[in-house]
């Protein structure tokens, strides 16, 4: 590759004195991960800077670590139309839902290829920035790194947020990601996950070793008595009421229209229903719950910003994680709200999927089983409303668990991980 002319100046947290990680994210919105993983290794001594997608509008607050792809229509003119189809049809059609999964489908199939799509908007701006360690997160950016690493002669860190190549893709999709997969993961210098199930899985589909897991773990919330009443006090919800909260994007697939359509047989009318998040599904989620006559006890609140989010999942009495396993990766799912409700002392009620059961079941912090029907679903709902005795046990064990699953500990074993990585610290080596 020939030589890189006009670097990037430092900016945003950037010192030119420290070390530079360059972090590639294919997000618009960018992941709590991304961004702790960013303090972690700015607290270790490095500078970091985030690549990512083009914003629909500018962020009220933005993080000056995040720079974002400037696109116009005279750069990338197929990437450029790719993005600004897109865009409009997240604006008219549930993310996840069956149509806009064929639109991609095609899209990939007909107009542009998976790996050549980020390679054409990334890989131009990203060897702009002089960085000492690249850091890819998730799949489509892993064939844009392992490029810009070879090109400055830097070590690649892979980090999985998920097992990309296994979400509701059409078989097509599955194979060219797998293939992309396999052809750029042994480039990387460490391969990192987000469980130990996903972990075994990579380990074994391209003969890995030492994949190392580091959770999505979240910064524990201080204790506060004022926290409890925050959702009562948004929503006008009687004291006496039990709030059972989801939070997360409102997409399809996510097993969403079953809480509600369960809520006409749940035990109880003391539980009520809080959805915290945007999305397409929001609009039918409510048409639904006033078909079935429990609009009262089915609430909507916007999303809020990350520093804001604790404060309110820990005035919930439990949260809910009703995903199914409509897809491998969701099978071995890990999300963001797991590690959230047990930042916020929340016990949960939880889909019985592999990795939410070693943490919910198994830490003995939640009540795992069938949330796939109305029935099922409204079981399991009342049985965690109606036993306010096991719902303080399940908060108990968590004062005693969260301390140890949360970012503290997580945050300081990846820093510790990327060091060995560090401009003249040896031989760099991704396991202990």
């Amino acid at each position: 590759m020939s030589a890189i002319t006009g670097e990037a100046q430092p900016a945003g947290g950037e010192a030119a004195d420290r070390p530079l990680v360059l972090m590639l994210t294919a997000d618009r919105q960018i992941d709590r991960r991304i961004l702790l993983e960013a303090d972690a290794l700015e607290s270790a001594g490095w500078s970091v800077r985030v690549l990512g997608m083009p914003l629909d509008k500018p962020e009220q607050v933005p993080d000056p670590r995040v720079s974002r792809l400037g696109i116009t229509p005279t750069i990338h003119t197929r990437e450029f139309l790719v993005l600004a189809l897109y865009r409009k049809m997240r604006a008219l059609l549930p993310m996840n839902s069956a149509l806009m999964r064929r639109l991609k489908a095609l899209t990939w199939t007909y107009f542009v290829d998976q790996e050549k799509f980020y390679v054409d908007l990334f890989l131009a701006e990203a060897l702009r920035h002089p960085a000492a360690l690249v850091v890819v997160h998730d799949l489509p950016m892993l064939p844009v790194g392992a490029r810009v690493a070879k090109a400055r002669g830097t070590s690649l860190v892979y980090d999985s947020h998920e097992l990309f190549a296994e979400q509701e893709f059409s078989e097509r999709e599955k194979r060219r990601w797998r293939l992309i997969e396999d052809q750029h993961i042994r480039s990387a210098d460490c391969v990192i996950t987000v469980n130990q199930s996903i972990a075994t899985e990579l380990e074994q589909r391209y003969g890995l070793s030492d994949v190392q897991v580091i959770l999505n773990a979240e910064r524990p919330l201080v204790p506060d008595p004022a926290h409890r009443g925050a959702l009562r006090q948004r929503l006008g919800i009687g004291d006496t009421a039990v709030i059972g909260l989801y939070q997360g994007g409102l997409s399809a697939g996510r097993n969403l229209e079953t809480l509600v359509r369960a809520m006409p047989g749940v035990g109880t009318p003391d539980l009520h229903i809080v959805f915290l998040g945007d999305g397409q599904m929001a609009v039918p989620l409510r048409r639904l719950a006033g078909q079935l006559g429990v609009s009262g006890r089915v609430h909507f609140l916007n999303a809020v910003p990350q520093c804001d989010l604790l404060h309110l999942t820990a005035s919930a009495d439990f949260g809910i994680i009703p995903y199914q396993a409509n897809c491998l990766n969701t099978y071995y799912c890990t999300p963001n709200k797991l590690f959230e409700f047990i930042a916020s002392g929340v016990p949960m009620v939880a889909s019985d999927l592999p990795e939410l059961r070693r943490f919910v079941g198994d830490m003995g912090i939640g009540l795992i089983g069938d949330l796939s029907t109305a029935v099922s679903a409204a079981a399991m709902l009342t049985d965690m409303a109606v036993d306010a005795g096991r719902r303080q046990a399940f908060r108990k064990r968590l004062e005693m668990v969260r301390n140890d699953v949360s970012w503290a500990v997580e945050g300081a074993r990846f820093a510790a991980i990327l060091n060995r990585f560090r401009p003249n610290a040896g031989a760099p080596e991704c396991a202990a």
